[in-house]
C-alpha cells in the first residue's frame, strides 16, 4: 500500500464514524500522515494522537483541555 494522503486518512476515520468535525490537524509529513481525534464528550479530555504511514497506523491516547480548540499532551 502506499502511503496515506489526508483525504484518504479522512476518509477511513470518516468510514469509521468519526465526522469532520472531530478529526484535528490531519496533514502529511514525509511519508506520515498525523491527526488527532478529538473525542471529548460530556466534559471528558479524551483525544487520539494518531500517525499512518504505509501499512502502519500508530495511535496514542492523549489529554485535551476540557473546552476551546483541540490540543494535545502526554502523547509526545
Amino acid at each position: 500500500m502506499d502511503d496515506p494522503t489526508p483525504a484518504e486518512v479522512r476518509k477511513i476515520l470518516n468510514n469509521l464514524g468519526y465526522i469532520d468535525d472531530r478529526i484535528h490537524r490531519l496533514a502529511q509529513s514525509g511519508t506520515t500522515t498525523r491527526f488527532l481525534l478529538d473525542l471529548r464528550v460530556d466534559g471528558g479530555r479524551l483525544c487520539l494522537d494518531g500517525s499512518a504511514a504505509g501499512e502502519q497506523t500508530d495511535v496514542e491516547k492523549c489529554v485535551a483541555p476540557r473546552t476551546g480548540p483541540i490540543t494535545a499532551s502526554g502523547a509526545e
